[in-house]
């Protein structure tokens, strides 16, 4: 059936309700022309679920298998984006995989292609925390003015794919998330894809947020060995302003997104848009599947990332989730005296929750320490694998501790500090480059200093210098240490003859004014 308005095609929505013997309940999705502003196609939006809430009813997915096909999930790594409480948008997904991956240089590369697309392309990553959670905050800047026509975007997606070197499906999810907007748009405003002249979607930062997805997805290796679901996604509610005018929530490329691939959803808390076309895309892309609720997922390890709008009292966080579907959803055990053969055991909490709480508000984290001795290779061999060891964030930190081994020999401690999921990876250098036959390893917690980066402005006869400056946090938000980039400084200091130990004195008490 068509839309009399604006030619859209009325679509289904399933609601599986059981999915072991591939059977799922179809109602049907109504489009209606509630809140319509004046441009063509501009009026359609899903309301079934909206109003199927009201009703009493609601989407129930199973955790077990994927609405895209009975697969068997346990066992098998899982990657589950939690979009159920502040919806979703490029940045925050980035963010939440920067947390992955505790590299905040992670996305640099990604930036620096598009460069020559928007020379005002900047990214910037803060650590943030709100009440108990902490994450990374992804600041994209750019020029607002450029904007890009469909075909422009295509031709960018594809060039930056390949200086990627996405992977065959790295590059494939990356187009495929592309096209979802377009479509989108298209039926929104019943224009042919090539005659769109896009707003917000034709910006950069479109292709920042889902080239990027795709890099760091695989920059973590969740992309290729990892099942990705998603929780019911909240989209906000309420107007919002944008270049079309006022729009009511969700906007109808969303809307549109959220028809095509019967995408379960609810209002939320928040009185604004919390799910961006973008957002909606990337994550209609991704999903295998959804699920109901986490209670079946096992957590080995978590990235949260920040959006940019303030909900008030709503912490607008994605959260990205690594670990496995358990054999069955935890149940409410009743209370009666286990016996020897069946003990009743809690499940055990992760280490981060076992970490007591009470030491402060300083940031925590996991890391492995990675050791092992040498004693037959030399410097070179060394320095060679301190820089293959510390590109492309693969390790934190390595150090190299001169040392007296068995039968008296001078040797080397080869110390390295990693993300827990980085472990394999630094084993398999460490064993190639220096001949170990083995390594040992231990799990370490850490309490960091909130950390930021700011650029500071210094001027010098006349001319501007920009200077990034790295500045640490204590709990109470005090600085408790400021540190200029070495790179910046050594080119400031060539560019006008002054010596390094005069100039960082000078950005230092800069940085202080300006973050004071």
């Amino acid at each position: 059936m068509t839309h009399p308005l604006c030619g859209l095609v009325l679509r289904n929505v399933c609601t599986w309700q059981s999915l072991n013997n591939g059977v799922g309940v179809v109602e049907e999705t109504r489009l209606s022309t509630h809140g319509r502003s004046s441009r063509p196609g501009a009026c359609c939006r899903p309301e079934s679920v909206l109003e199927r809430k009201k009703r009493g009813t609601h989407i129930s997915i199973t955790t077990e298998h994927s609405s895209k096909a009975g697969i068997d999930y346990l066992s098998e790594k899982v990657v589950l984006i939690d979009a159920s409480v502040a919806g979703a948008s490029g940045d925050m997904i980035l963010s939440a995989l920067i947390d992955i991956l505790q590299d905040d240089d992670a996305v640099v590369p990604v930036a620096a292609s598009l460069l020559i697309y928007d020379p005002a392309v900047r990214v910037q990553v803060f650590e943030k925390t709100l009440d108990d959670i902490s994450g990374k905050h992804l600041e994209i800047a750019k020029d607002d003015s450029v904007r890009f026509d469909p075909s422009s975007l295509r031709e960018i997606i594809t060039v930056l794919s390949e200086e990627l070197e996405l992977s065959p499906k790295g590059k494939k999810l990356a187009k495929e998330a592309l096209e979802q907007i377009f479509r989108a748009e298209s039926r929104a405003h019943d224009t042919p894809i090539e005659e769109l002249h896009l707003h917000e979607t034709g910006s950069i930062d479109t292709i920042l947020d889902i080239a990027g997805t795709m890099y760091l997805l695989e920059k973590a290796e969740l992309l290729e060995d990892a099942r990705l679901l998603c929780t019911s996604v909240a989209v906000g509610s309420g107007t919002i302003e944008t270049e079309h005018g006022e729009l009511e929530v969700p906007v109808p490329a969303v809307a549109e997104i959220i028809v095509e691939h019967e995408m379960p959803f609810h209002k939320g808390d928040a009185k604004t848009e919390t799910l961006t076309p973008t957002g909606a895309a990337i994550l209609a892309t991704l999903a295998e599947g959804y699920v109901e609720s986490r209670d079946a997922f096992e957590e080995e390890q978590r990235g949260n990332g920040f959006g940019s709008r303030e909900l008030g009292d709503i912490p607008n966080v994605l959260s990205i989730s690594v670990g496995k579907l358990e054999e069955k959803p935890p149940e409410v055990q009743p209370e009666e005296t286990p016996t020897e053969k069946e003990p009743q055991t809690e499940r055990q909490p992760t280490k981060i929750e076992e970490m007591p709480m009470e030491i402060g508000k300083w940031n925590q984290d996991e890391v492995i320490v990675i050791e092992a001795n040498v004693d037959d290779v030399d410097g070179e061999v060394l320095g060679n694998m301190i820089d293959t060891l510390m590109s492309d964030g693969m390790a934190l930190d390595v150090v190299i501790i001169p040392a007296y081994g068995k039968k008296n020999r001078p040797c080397y401690v080869v110390k390295v500090i990693s993300p827990i999921n980085r472990l394999d990876n630094i084993a398999e250098i460490l064993i190639k480059n220096i001949g170990t036959l083995g390594i040992r390893y231990t799990t370490w917690s850490r309490l960091k200093a909130q950390r930021e980066t700011i650029v500071t402005r210094l001027e010098i006869d006349g001319e501007q210098y920009m200077v990034r400056v790295k500045l640490s946090r204590g709990p109470d938000g005090s600085i408790v240490n400021i540190k200029p980039e070495v790179d910046d400084i050594v080119t400031v200091s060539q560019a006008t003859g002054i010596p390094i130990r005069e100039l960082k004195p000078r950005v230092i008490l800069q940085a202080h004014a300006v973050t004071e």
